[in-house]
């Protein structure tokens, strides 16, 4: 079993490297669905940046738990969280800022 750097605590080592990815990208897509059909037009580019960091974020913390190696010839987790995090870079580049305002409640539409 293998150590973290400070010798004490040992690593979660876990088969999650062998996920089908198109099963996590289709399980993660749904709250994204859900989201689309609930918020308005309005805010709906900022929600799906957070989400997406967010998605991101719990893909790269499991993918670091289970101790994925980031450089593989196959699609890891480690290029599910790069992706997430493309698509929040981008929804939250062509949102605008009276759009997050309002999705966190600052201003009303």
């Amino acid at each position: 079993m293998k150590r973290d750097l400070a010798g004490r605590i040992p690593l979660l080592r876990t088969s999650l490297s062998s996920i089908d990815l198109p099963l996590i990208a289709a399980v993660a897509a749904l709250p994204a669905v859900a989201l689309a059909a609930h918020l308005p037009s309005a805010v709906l580019l900022p929600a799906l940046a957070a989400f997406a960091f967010a998605a991101a974020a719990i893909s790269a913390a499991l993918g670091w738990l289970s101790g994925t190696p980031r450089p593989a010839a196959t699609v890891t987790i480690w290029d599910f969280a790069g992706a997430c995090v493309l698509l929040g870079a981008a929804a939250g580049a062509f949102s605008q800022s009276g759009q997050v305002s309002q999705l966190l409640g600052l201003a009303t539409p």
